[in-house]
């Protein structure tokens, strides 16, 4: 399988740097929103752009974030990428019709937690097969953090789509077509104050290292020290 057939997509389902747009998470300041959630999306793309052999990376994103985005990738010297952007919601397919070319896809959600290099290797091995193949990957609490495939139809895009990052819901919509499905669980979706926990506690286990540098351990720990009361 030729590297060049894989593509990476980080989506941000919400406005996650201008602060003039976004709600704040729980209590927090409207500054600490932006770090927690400018963090993850921060690590996300550290880890994908870490990755070698390369592979092409699309990140897609709410257009009030551009400039945010751009900067950021830029301090990061990412490499091989394509930068879009939804007005009001992501629109699965725009990115469909962006991927199609590629033979193997991983979608990652932007707020998750857990997502090494080691774990796209093993999608990728799952997915390089010739059924139809796709891979989930969830939260503790069943929230869709990740969806792998080597085949794009539309009934697969309109689950995906439709299912609210609802695990239970998107495997309802999925019954449609035939083709395997591997699910993964243990990743971390940050939502509410049940998943900030759960990121800490996460992020308090020594296997996090694969995923999250020192100096995004270092962010995360502040909002820790800020919000403990949260995390009784």
């Amino acid at each position: 399988m030729a590297e060049q057939a894989i593509s990476l997509v980080v989506i941000s389902d919400k406005i996650i740097f201008d602060e003039n747009h976004f709600r704040s998470f729980e209590n927090f300041t409207i500054e600490d929103t932006k770090l927690l959630f400018g963090t993850l999306f921060l690590n996300l793309i550290e880890n994908l752009n870490h990755r070698q052999p390369e592979s092409d990376l699309i990140i897609y994103a709410e257009k009030n974030d551009i400039d945010s985005i751009q900067t950021t990738l830029t301090e990061l010297q990412t490499k091989k990428y394509e930068l879009f952007f939804y007005n009001s919601a992501p629109e699965l397919t725009f990115l469909f019709n962006k991927t199609i070319s590629y033979r193997n896809i991983i979608i990652v959600y932007a707020d998750v937690m857990g997502v090494s290099i080691s774990l796209i290797d093993e999608i990728l091995n799952l997915l390089n097969t010739d059924e139809n193949t796709i891979v989930i990957g969830t939260s503790k609490n069943s929230s869709v953090c990740l969806v792998g495939f080597n085949h794009q139809t539309e009934s697969l895009l309109k689950a995906i789509q439709f299912s609210e990052r609802d695990y239970s819901k998107l495997l309802a919509l999925l019954k449609t077509e035939e083709h395997f499905i591997h699910t993964l669980n243990g990743l971390v979706r940050v939502h509410d104050v049940h998943s900030f926990k759960e990121l800490y506690d996460d992020l308090s286990q020594k296997k996090s290292i694969e995923y999250c540098s020192q100096e995004m351990h270092e962010k995360f720990t502040h909002l820790f020290v800020e919000y403990k009361d949260l995390l009784k």
